[in-house]
């Protein structure tokens, strides 16, 4: 899309703004950009808790801190929408447990409301209890998706290594004369 500015408006010429109409444009445009990243510096790095359930928390805390330990790292780990996928084995490795220790942590978690497990593929996708902790604005609550951040293990990705698939990309470059 092309745009002309001139000193005057000309009516009749789609796309031509006189220079003051484009100078009010574009300072519109700044001032909306500006408060998008106030917006999003605001909401960029909380997780907001209901007092109304900090005895739950001690009583998990009291009651098992392995199940305290994964249910923070979730809060730490989760998206916007109060989602984080991973597997068992990134807690196994992050906290240097057992995957029985893992499983009955999480059920903990999932039969006293904490989370909510749905599962995809081998991996499992924690759902934090919205009345529990939200990590995006109050009013946003009834829009939870289920997009989730997902954390990936290296203990379960061995054969992955970035510079042979790097190594290969390049292989097939130079064999098939891929130019940039």
């Amino acid at each position: 899309m092309q745009i002309s500015v001139t000193k005057e408006k000309q009516i009749l010429k789609n796309n031509h703004y006189s220079f003051e109409e484009r100078q009010k444009i574009i300072e519109n445009e700044k001032q909306r950009e500006i408060e998008k990243k106030e917006i999003e510096k605001k909401n960029n790095n909380f997780v907001m808790m209901y007092r109304e359930h900090m005895p739950e928390i001690r009583w998990l805390i009291k009651k098992s801190r392995y199940s305290s330990n994964i249910f923070n790292f979730i809060l730490e780990h989760m998206d916007y929408n109060n989602a984080l996928m991973c597997s068992y084995q990134v807690f196994m490795d992050y906290f240097e447990i057992s995957s029985e220790t893992v499983r009955k942590s999480i059920k903990l978690l999932k039969d006293n409301g904490f989370i909510d497990v749905l599962k995809s593929g081998t991996s499992n996708v924690y759902i934090v209890n919205q009345e529990i902790a939200w990590s995006s604005w109050d009013n946003q609550k009834k829009y939870c998706k289920f997009n989730g951040n997902i954390l990936i293990s290296a203990t379960e990705n061995k054969d992955y290594e970035y510079r042979k698939q790097f190594d290969r990309f390049k292989t097939l470059r130079e064999r098939e004369n891929i130019k940039n």
